[in-house]
């Protein structure tokens, strides 16, 4: 897949940057069946149409914008409500660089699929170190917030 800092984190679960009209195609050809996108509509690289064109394509769409400058439970909360609700679909999660959608996937593999969260935090640091404010974030809601000694 040559999406911007594309990651399939298991089978049935990958994320990415923003995805271009082309990309979005190519995403169904792949197998996917659902798109998150938690961009905000004001991202510089969102497609105004994005909705239109995945639901084109045969698949499901939810657009959840997360603002990251102001991380509160309901956040993550709902993106795990909105990933359980796609369970055993192919799906796809993207924000404008795969920041917020691999962190806020980070957090869904300790918190709900049992992953540790230094094996966890090891696969999120080949897409992106995340900034000091997501380990916070990642302590609010009852994980160790833990950095690798390298970062």
């Amino acid at each position: 897949m040559k999406i911007q800092n594309y990651f399939e984190h298991n089978q049935t679960l990958s994320s990415g940057a923003q995805p271009t009209i082309e990309q979005i195609a190519k995403l169904k050809e792949y197998g996917f069946e659902a798109i998150i996108n938690i961009s905000t509509p004001s991202a510089k690289n969102a497609i105004a149409e994005e909705a239109i064109l995945v639901e084109k394509n045969g698949m499901d769409y939810v657009h959840f914008p997360v603002d990251c400058s102001n991380l509160k439970p309901l956040h993550y909360l709902t993106f795990k409500g909105i990933i359980n609700g796609f369970e055993n679909k192919k799906t796809f999660v993207h924000c404008g660089a795969n920041i917020k959608s691999s962190n806020l996937i980070h957090m869904y593999q300790v918190l709900e699929m049992g992953k540790s969260e230094e094996e966890s935090l090891k696969e999120l640091c080949k897409i992106q170190i995340p900034e000091n404010k997501w380990f916070e974030y990642f302590k609010t809601m009852g994980m160790q917030g833990i950095k690798l000694s390298n970062n």
